[in-house]
């Protein structure tokens, strides 16, 4: 509900004898010049050097016109119902001038936008095609690197494998020299076998660690680049990943906008989509 400051700041827009004003009557430059000249100065400091990228002036002079079709709109919420012919059809008119002010301004945003789209256009032209060239090269110089570093990954694995291999054998012989030495009372020969088995654990140990292949930089100047692992779904039966998905907010969100454009096409047979009401409801347009 609008406070007695806000009806008497609308001023004229107040409705006279329950009949609201058919609209604002149009602000004209010279009635807010003030503001217009101080919005382009703004606008030029804010700019610098360059030039600002819209006409702050014709801004200011917008905000004013709208700012009276908000007030005016106040005023027509406070009397809450329509409640007469004239009325309606007073409130038609405002309808109709605030859709011609929004018109009038989206009109100048796109003509003012339109130099600026030109010239991004221009920026894409020259750089998206050099970007995109080396983006190819990039994809297929890591399917390259991908394919040698598996092929490393595979060597190392089986390297890492027979030193496993080898350690263990070790191991198990210096278990045997341990046991044969301990039966003979040969203390020497019992701290060579240890010493022997604490080696071959060692060896166990390093075979046992992950190593996995890097391409480092020939210069230095480079990342050094590994295979790392990514993750993706493929999707083998789509009814039971929808069950799963079916309530979260993006399906519902998608299914909705299905939904509503099927019953809005002029060949919509209400029944046709399963598991949905045709609701219809009355618009003013």
């Amino acid at each position: 509900m609008n406070t007695s400051a806000s009806a008497e700041h609308r001023g004229h827009n107040n409705p006279p004898e329950g009949i609201l004003p058919v609209l604002p009557p149009p602000i004209a430059p010279e009635a807010i010049k003030d503001s217009i000249l101080a919005a382009r100065a703004a606008a030029l400091e804010t700019a610098g050097e360059g030039i600002p990228p819209f006409d702050a002036g014709k801004v200011a002079l917008y905000a004013a016109n709208v700012a009276s079709f908000c007030d005016a709109c106040g005023a027509w919420k406070d009397i809450k119902t329509i409640t007469s012919a004239e009325q309606s059809e007073r409130l038609t008119d405002f309808v109709a001038g605030a859709r011609q002010l929004a018109t009038k301004i989206d009109a100048s945003r796109v003509d003012e936008k339109k130099a600026h789209d030109d010239r991004g256009k221009a920026v894409q032209k020259a750089y998206i095609p050099l970007t995109d060239k080396l983006d190819r090269v990039i994809e297929l110089m890591k399917d390259m690197q991908a394919d040698w570093l598996k092929r490393e990954n595979d060597r190392i694995a089986a390297e890492k494998a027979e030193a496993a291999r080898i350690a263990r054998e070790k191991a198990d012989e210096a278990a045997r020299e341990l046991a044969a030495a301990e039966a003979r009372n040969d203390v020497s020969g019992v701290i060579d076998a240890e010493a022997k088995a604490a080696e071959a654990k060692k060896e166990v140990s390093v075979a046992a660690k992950p190593v996995k292949a890097s391409a480092g930089s020939a210069s230095g100047g480079g990342r050094t680049m590994a295979l790392r692992t990514v993750k993706t779904a493929r999707i083998d039966d789509l009814r039971a990943v929808f069950l799963f998905f079916e309530k979260h907010p993006d399906v519902l969100e998608t299914i909705q906008r299905l939904a509503t454009a099927a019953v809005r096409a002029s060949d919509y047979v209400e029944g046709s989509v399963p598991g949905i009401t045709l609701i219809t409801d009355q618009v003013a347009a």
